[in-house]
């Protein structure tokens, strides 16, 4: 499913499997790319701090949760946290990997007709 309402946000997606167990997954978008680090927030997300909050929120009441960041260049080596712009947001994705929540990082090939998961890349936090 869709934008699921969940707490007080509404997460990217609800995946559930035949026996009804829960996954939310955020997703993010990422575009600034530093010296081969993709780096998410590019400006400060009060939003996508709650979104966090919300995932460790699932993860206490037994679900799975998931931050997924969809790096939009080619050229990323690795994803990090961009503690410069949002130093909230930053230290709630460690947090929140520290409670539970899984985080990946994909690099995408953009082109006008559509959007290509290439490949995963390290999270590091």
């Amino acid at each position: 499913k869709r934008e699921v309402k969940y707490g007080n946000s509404r997460l990217d997606l609800l995946l559930e499997d035949k026996d009804h167990n829960r996954c939310y997954v955020e997703v993010k978008s990422v575009t600034l790319v530093d010296g081969g680090i993709a780096r998410f927030p590019d400006a400060p997300t009060e939003r996508g701090t709650r979104h966090l909050k919300e995932l460790v929120r699932a993860v206490r009441e037994g679900r799975r949760a998931a931050v997924v960041f969809l790096v939009q260049r080619e050229d990323a080596k690795s994803f990090s946290p961009h503690t410069g712009t949002d130093r909230v947001f930053s230290e709630t994705l460690k947090k929140a990997v520290q409670m539970g929540v899984e985080a990946y990082a994909y690099t995408c090939r953009v082109t006008p007709r559509k959007i290509s998961i290439v490949k995963s890349i390290p999270v590091r936090l």
